[in-house]
């Protein structure tokens, strides 16, 4: 009986030196088909998975495996990155917007090179006290945040652009240089002159105009209760003289407000010029929301829904 143990061992060993490292090669081999294999061929090309690869990788620009000494702006996967003779720029730089403008804006890009489109998230809330204007383009339906650079005297860091709703008249939303009025920010804005009225969260008015910026429409004070159709329009002019924004950046606004010991100007204006980050729209962030829906998916308090 000991023999037969002792030989049945031994054939098990054998079978598992035999054939089991085949079984494990061969997950090998799909676990790596799975994985980006990049390598550098004896032609100095850069390929990945064997293909000649076009893009940023190790924050320097490819063309067809070959390092290209471009310089200017470059899309990759969506995000956006400055390349100075091929190898892409990080930390501050003054540079042209890549939308066509002549005008100079001090960007901030990580350490992997992508631009950051949100300060307030780079760096967190301490960016929200710092001196800063707001911009709304009527065009564009967007908001963009600029905080003040000392070294320029001027407001040309952009922090953010958010897309939002105006005047579907196009005119009650009035253009001019006004503030916010910090004193009225709350945590929920009531419209009592309309039947039924309209519930909003975080509003803050802005003066000499009808506005307040505000979130989209509630059914009631509860932020479980959106009407999505309101969120869905967000990039259209929809409202009745207000300027709505997605929750989350309506609580920024409102952050801003309650926090900032600056007075914080918003220019409303007209222009073809699409901003410092382009045109942001709804697609840029969420995408439109099923119409049973009845919360906003950049709630902070839905975050864990994300």
């Amino acid at each position: 009986m000991k023999k037969f143990i002792r030989q049945l061992t031994i054939f098990s060993l054998i079978f598992i030196m035999t054939f089991g490292v085949g079984f494990s090669s061969q997950k090998g081999i799909n676990v790596q088909a799975a994985t980006t294999q990049t390598t550098t061929t004896n032609d100095g090309k850069l390929r990945k998975n064997g293909v000649l690869f076009t893009g940023i990788s190790d924050n320097k620009y490819y063309k067809r495996g070959v390092f290209t000494k471009y310089t200017g702006w470059k899309n990759w996967k969506g995000n956006r990155y400055y390349l100075k003779k091929g190898k892409a720029v990080t930390g501050w730089k003054y540079l042209r917007d890549y939308s066509g403008s002549r005008t100079k804006y001090k960007y901030y890009f990580k350490k992997n090179g992508r631009l950051s489109k949100d300060l307030f998230k780079t760096f967190g809330s301490s960016y929200k006290k710092k001196r800063m204007k707001l911009e709304l383009n009527l065009v564009t339906h967007n908001i963009t945040f600029l905080l003040y650079d000392g070294k320029t005297n001027k407001y040309d860091i952009p922090a953010k652009t958010v897309v939002c709703s105006t005047a579907r008249d196009g005119r009650s939303t009035y253009v001019g240089n006004h503030y916010l009025s910090k004193g009225t920010a709350r945590s929920w804005f009531i419209y009592k002159k309309s039947n039924p009225w309209h519930y909003y969260q975080w509003g803050v008015f802005v003066k000499g105009t009808r506005s307040w910026i505000h979130s989209e429409m509630y059914r009631g004070t509860s932020n479980k209760k959106l009407i999505a159709s309101t969120y869905n329009g967000l990039g259209t002019n929809q409202t009745t003289a207000c300027i709505r924004v997605q929750a989350g950046n309506a609580k920024l606004i409102y952050d801003i407000a309650k926090t900032n010991r600056y007075s914080i100007p918003i220019r409303i204006y007209r222009s073809s010029n699409k901003g410092p980050f382009g045109k942001i729209t709804l697609n840029d962030t969420t995408g439109k929301i099923p119409g049973n829906q009845n919360y906003d998916p950049t709630d902070p308090a839905f975050k864990n829904k994300r």
